[in-house]
């Protein structure tokens, strides 16, 4: 098998339209699926699929510990724009790997992350 890279990222999320709305209008990625139990949207050469939290309550204790991270060409600007909006975002921080990032949650808190290079920042 020749694993070629992320072909989309899923999340169960507990109020379908309350996501759209933060994925679509605060984070500005474009919706491409429009169904009643699911959505997606593209960003860059990414998707992503939400579909409404249909399973048993007893597999909703499994969130899991997803966290993606998504690269932006201004991690600074996005970072401000998001705060801006009032999405709890937190601090701008210059990895040891060389990258400057920062975390954010979903409506669902599954922790996303935007980030760039640190050679990009300057």
């Amino acid at each position: 098998m020749t694993a070629k890279g992320i072909f989309y990222v899923f999340a169960h999320v507990s109020d379908l339209e309350r996501s759209k709305r933060f994925y679509g209008d605060t984070l500005g990625w474009k919706l491409g699926t429009d169904e009643k139990e699911v959505a997606g949207f593209s960003f860059g050469t990414a998707y992503l699929v939400l579909h409404r939290d249909d399973r048993p309550p007893q597999a909703r204790r499994y969130a899991g510990g997803m966290q993606v991270e998504v690269q932006v060409e201004d991690v600074d600007k996005e970072h401000a724009r998001l705060k801006k909006l009032g999405v709890e975002v937190g601090n701008l921080i210059d990895q040891p790997w060389g990258e400057r990032n920062f975390y954010f949650a979903d409506p669902d808190g599954y922790t996303w992350s935007f980030g760039q290079p640190a050679h990009a920042h300057k």
